[in-house]
């Protein structure tokens, strides 16, 4: 393999790692869409690995980074769900293609009467159930905007089938393509779209450079590189609990908002979703506690960490 940077191991690696999580590495600054997608791919491997391993500490590190580097933005982070929402959000008929992280948080942004969401498998986002796949191309003789969150490694449409559907539209669609790799770049040229890209959706929320965050990860990813090699798991642990914790806050407070507005009960409301999050977040501890595996010094671990005392 040639070429610098293709092939990346140990430190480097790390790096880059952590500046992926940190939206670094994506078109706009900060994206919290890729922050999404990269906690979910740590969490589906926890799932495989019980989040134990060399490999599974260090993601777990990368994420505490890329969560620190959002804390540091604030209201400067970036989101190309947002900006996609924004271009579309004047527009009656719009149909987003994917059922993903970047579909959902599109989808939620826009007004429900206005949207349309194909999936290849039934699902629901942002409360709408999906329209079929093989409904899309019909949608592209009558949609006035089209968000493709579906990479395009293969064809994602016959042909044909497209070319025949647009040639039906008597004024030109807008076409927001954010699959990575784009599933319609091949007909970017056609004159019954009007085609934005990832570069041209990113340009309009594209931030001042940052070098002070540059320089923040690379010294971060360093510190948490050389804590790893010195098999120092506390600061990861702690890390890992922490925010366990608060993704289990943020879920679940973006579940309960909804019914907070009509509801006749706030207080209760609010009792629920403490409650809620209270055992998310304990389920693996008093799990673990409960297995016939657990043997007295671990249990005697987990009571002096939560201050339980024989008296």
């Amino acid at each position: 393999m040639s070429g610098r940077g293709l092939l990346r191991t140990d430190a480097e690696l790390f790096l880059h790692l952590c500046r992926l999580a940190a939206g670094l590495e994506s078109p706009a600054l900060g994206e919290t869409e890729v922050f999404s997608q990269f906690r979910q791919g740590v969490s589906a491997f926890n799932d495989e690995t019980s989040g134990n391993g060399d490999l599974a500490r260090s993601l777990g590190a990368a994420v505490g980074i890329g969560r620190g580097v959002r804390r540091n933005l604030g209201s400067e982070v970036a989101s190309m769900a947002s900006a996609a929402a924004t271009t579309a959000r004047s527009s009656k008929r719009v149909a987003i293609l994917g059922a993903g992280a970047m579909a959902r948080a599109t989808a939620r942004l826009l007004p429900a009467d206005s949207v349309s969401v194909f999936s290849r498998r039934p699902d629901s986002v942002a409360g709408r159930d999906t329209e079929p796949w093989d409904q899309t191309v019909q949608a592209l003789e009558e949609v006035q905007v089209l968000i493709s969150t579906v990479p395009g490694r293969v064809q994602l449409f016959p042909e044909r089938e497209i070319s025949a559907a647009l040639a039906k539209r008597t004024e030109p669609l807008l076409l927001i393509d954010l699959g990575m790799p784009p599933g319609f770049d091949r007909h970017r040229t056609d004159p019954a779209i009007v085609h934005m890209g990832v570069d041209e959706i990113a340009s309009s929320v594209q931030s001042r450079p940052r070098p002070d965050l540059e320089e923040l990860v690379a010294k971060e990813a360093a510190s948490a590189w050389a804590r790893l090699n010195a098999s120092d798991r506390v600061g990861m642990v702690i890390a890992a609990i922490v925010d366990g914790a608060e993704h289990a806050v943020d879920e679940e407070v973006r579940r309960f908002a909804g019914r907070l507005p009509d509801a006749a009960d706030p207080q209760a409301i609010m009792h629920q979703l403490a409650h809620t999050v209270v055992r998310r977040v304990l389920h693996r501890p008093i799990s673990y506690a409960g297995s016939s595996e657990t043997d007295s010094d671990a249990l005697r671990v987990l009571a002096e960490a939560f201050g339980v005392t024989d008296e």
